[in-house]
This record gives structure tokens, sequence and C-alpha cells, in this order.
């Protein structure tokens, strides 16, 4: 079990551990597929309204067209709108029924995909363009960012203050693992008194000065979905710990199972519902312990801005208690993501937490703006 005897090192490890592994395969979403010849020439796509567009075939997803033009940027086309298409360029069809094609140039004539050997192919039959090997079905595609927030005062304000937050997802064809952790320490120097409230000094007269923490939480999550026949549909199951030690909470154990539907999954934008049924269990440290089963309602969203120089992301976390509507947990997060180089990013964030069941005579409502840079993969 868990413990908060000593959260420096029991979570900074837990935190890290988690990510290692990912980290250290990156082999796993790695594709060896051909890439586009740099001199073939710009596509021509002619649509159904007679409007023709020239450009670089860059992807096929979720029934669309994505190009890149040397005008307009980058395109994004409805396959069904699509009348005629020539393109000279090294191309790799996944078609829905999970066949593979390798074509040395795209044609398509009224709507179908002309092939030479076989019949043409329906337009919509076209799943994902120079697949990567977990969209054929191999392995995960492994995401994640590990980023913190530090702060060190020395003057009329003495303060340290730690923040580090932890993510990473594995997605395959069947199923998506969501790990995240989190954990905040802070501190500050204050004057050391003896029982008389008098001011300590040491050998040279000095006022003495001793650490006082300020804040001391963290959080671990593990989520698993498994995607059914549409697989924008699927059914997860959601563990999570939580310890705060100013709010009375030596430890908070959730669990939940729900139904969940991709709502939006474009490559500029995707959002995620889930609805299911959960179990919270609350140990506090003086007040009485409590638990309730309750309702989950969960959004996760993302939006790429600017030819996707930044992130938009939003994610909120609800379990309604059932029991005492007024005793729910409402946790919401949005924040922008700015890409750096070699991977690194900041970030921007606001959080606001509202715990219903808080210990008596604590807050219940936490709000949080931080500034991050950290690493992403």
């Amino acid at each position: 079990m868990l413990s908060n005897s000593d959260p420096r090192r029991i979570h900074v490890i837990a935190l890290f551990a988690l990510f290692i592994l990912p980290m250290s395969s990156p082999g796993w979403s790695d594709s060896d597929l051909p890439e586009a010849s740099e001199s073939a020439a710009p596509a021509r796509i002619e649509l159904v309204d007679q409007s023709v567009v020239y450009g670089e075939i860059t992807d096929i997803h979720d029934g669309e067209l994505y190009v890149t033009t040397e005008w307009m940027g980058d395109v994004t086309i409805t396959l069904s709108s699509i009348l005629h298409l020539e393109s000279d360029q090294d191309i790799e069809l996944l078609t829905t029924e999970q066949e593979k094609l390798a074509l040395s140039s795209l044609m398509v004539v009224d709507g179908e995909v002309v092939l030479e050997e076989a019949d043409n192919l329906a337009l919509d039959q076209l799943d994902v363009a120079n697949p990567e090997e977990w969209e054929q079905g191999h392995g995960y595609h492994i995401t994640g960012r590990v980023t913190s927030a530090i702060e060190y005062n020395r003057g009329n304000t003495e303060t340290d203050k730690l923040n580090l937050d932890a993510e990473s997802i594995l997605e395959s064809l069947r199923d998506r693992i969501t790990l995240r952790a989190d954990y905040e320490d802070s501190s500050a120097l204050v004057l050391d008194t003896d029982d008389d409230g008098n001011t300590k000094l040491d050998a040279d007269g000095n006022a003495m000065k001793t650490s006082q923490a300020t804040a001391d939480n963290w959080r671990v999550e593990g989520k698993y979905d498994y995607f059914l026949s549409d697989p924008r549909n699927y059914l997860g199951l959601n563990v999570g710990f939580h310890a705060d030690q100013f709010a009375d909470m030596d430890r908070r154990t959730y669990a939940s199972a729900y139904y969940g539907r991709k709502l939006l999954t474009r490559d500029t934008l995707i959002f995620d519902a889930e609805l299911g049924l959960s179990y919270v269990d609350t140990d506090f440290v003086v007040s009485d312990d409590e638990s309730y089963t309750g309702v989950t309602i969960n959004l996760t969203g993302e939006a790429q801005l600017f030819d996707s120089r930044v992130t938009l992301y939003f994610r909120q976390a609800n379990i309604i208690n059932t029991e005492s509507a007024e005793k729910s947990i409402y946790r919401t997060k949005v924040g922008l993501r700015f890409p750096l180089f070699l991977g690194l990013e900041a970030a921007a964030e606001a959080t606001a937490d509202y715990d219903g069941g808080a210990a008596e005579g604590k807050e219940k409502l936490d709000e949080t703006l931080k500034f991050r840079i950290g690493y992403t993969w």
C-alpha cells in the first residue's frame, strides 16, 4: 500500500518509475515505411465542385485527405468530395479491412482508387496513408511528457517550491493505457522561536530560521480502455490514489468503470467523453473517514492551433456523490503547450480542484496557475 510517511522519496521514485519503460522503448512506434520522394511533382486533386488543389499528400485519416500546398498551407479535404486525383509520390494505403497496398503512384477516377492488378477501391474504404506499425496492429503508439515547475526565492520572501507532473499514453488498435502522476512540495523559511515566542539567535547574533512545509501532496492514476467493434467506443477501468497532508487527507483511493466515446478524432482536434460508476474511500488524518459510490463524468480534449505551434488542452474529472451531491469532486485543468526544441516544451496551465468532501475546517476549492517546462516524446 502507498504510504505518506516519506513523500519525497516514495513519490518521486513512483513518478519516474511509471515512465522509464515507455521512454526506453521508442522502437515500438517506429515505422520503416517509405518516405515520399522529394522530386515528386505536386498531386493534382479535382473536387466534385470542379475546383482544383495542388500539393503534397501528407496523410489520410478518418475519411479526410491532408495536403500541404504552397500558397494555402495545410489543407484538409473530405474523401467523398474528391472526383479525380493524380499523384506520382510513393504511398502506402491501409484499407478499412486492414489490407495494405504499396503504390508507386496514386490515381483516383470518379471517386475510386485505380489499382493495376485488382478491382478499383472506393475512397471510403481507405483508412490510413503510410501507416505506422501500431496502426497495422503491431505494438503500441507511445506518447508522453514529464514537466516541472521549480521556484527558489531568497530575500524578503524565502520559499522553495517543486512540482512534478508526468503522463504517458500507450495506444494500439485494441486498447489504450494511460498513466498519470503529479507531486507537489513547498516550504518556507520562518523565524525559529523558543517556548516564550522569542526569536532564537545563532553564535553570531543572527536570527535563526527553520524550514516549514507549506504544501505536500501527490496523486497517481492509471486508466485502461478497451476499444469495441467501433473503435470510437470503449469500456474502461480507472484506479487512482491521492494524498494531501495540508488537507488532512492521509490517502484517498478511487476506482471506476465507465463507457467512453471518442467524439472527435482528427489529427488537430480530439475530444473524449466518459460516463460510469465509481467508488471513493478517503482516510483522513483527524476527521472521520468517508466512503461512497458516485457517478463519474470525464471530459478530455486537445486542439492544435496555429499550424500545431500551440496545443490547447483540457481535462475535467468529476465524481458526483450519489449519497450527498454537495460532497462531490470536480477537477478541471486547462492550458497551452508550446514546443521549444529537441523535444522540450513549455506550458501555462490553470487548475481548479473542488472537493466537496474536504475535511472539516479545510478549504474546498484549490486554484492554481502554473508555468511549466519539460520533455515530451
